[in-house]
């Protein structure tokens, strides 16, 4: 016995949201990662506003090259350091992934740089060094710390960086142009 899918189903799967791949979250080391999608999103289980990073690792001291990772950082719903914490970690990834000239930026080099609504965002593309620590608080719990930079240019054969700590280049994808 069959039913009619096109009637009953086709509409509903082409309004439906995209299936995201499982991902492992960032582990503590050091990380070159190219990131792959962000998405702005609002949880169905708690309605906290929260920015997801997905990225495949390029080069790693801990992760597997090409594991399929994600970073997320919640903007509401959480405490204000925590936010506070969220936003410049935000900015700090927006840097890394702008032209070296670029040291300052403002609320539309932000928002195009990680809103991935239009498909157009330039994180989507770049390539970033995350450092990833663990540390223990003043009350005594383990967490990470994460940081994020602009990435050394890394050799897809040796997975050995060509550049020193001040000669970093930028990863942004080809072909985006600023003021378009």
């Amino acid at each position: 016995m069959s039913f009619d899918f096109a009637t009953k189903y086709a509409e509903r799967v082409a309004n439906a949201e995209y299936d995201r791949v499982d991902r492992d979250f960032i582990e503590a080391g050091s990380h070159i990662v190219t990131v792959t999608a962000t998405a702005c999103i609002t949880s169905q289980n708690t309605g906290n506003e929260m920015i997801i990073l997905e990225g495949e690792v390029v080069a790693s001291d801990t992760m597997s090259r090409g594991a399929l990772v994600k970073h997320i950082w919640q903007l509401s719903g959480c405490e204000q350091w925590k936010t506070q914490r969220n936003l410049s970690q935000l900015k700090s990834l927006v840097l890394a992934t702008l032209p070296p000239e670029i040291k300052d930026i403002n609320a539309d080099v932000v928002a195009k740089a990680i809103d991935n609504n239009d498909g157009a965002s330039i994180v989507c593309g770049a390539s970033i060094r995350i450092e990833v620590k663990s540390k223990t608080s003043k009350n005594g719990r383990e967490y990470l710390s994460y940081s994020f930079m602009r990435a050394p240019v890394v050799d897809p054969v040796t997975n050995n960086t060509n550049t020193t700590e001040d000669e970093v280049a930028w990863s942004a994808p080809d072909g985006f142009q600023w003021g378009e």
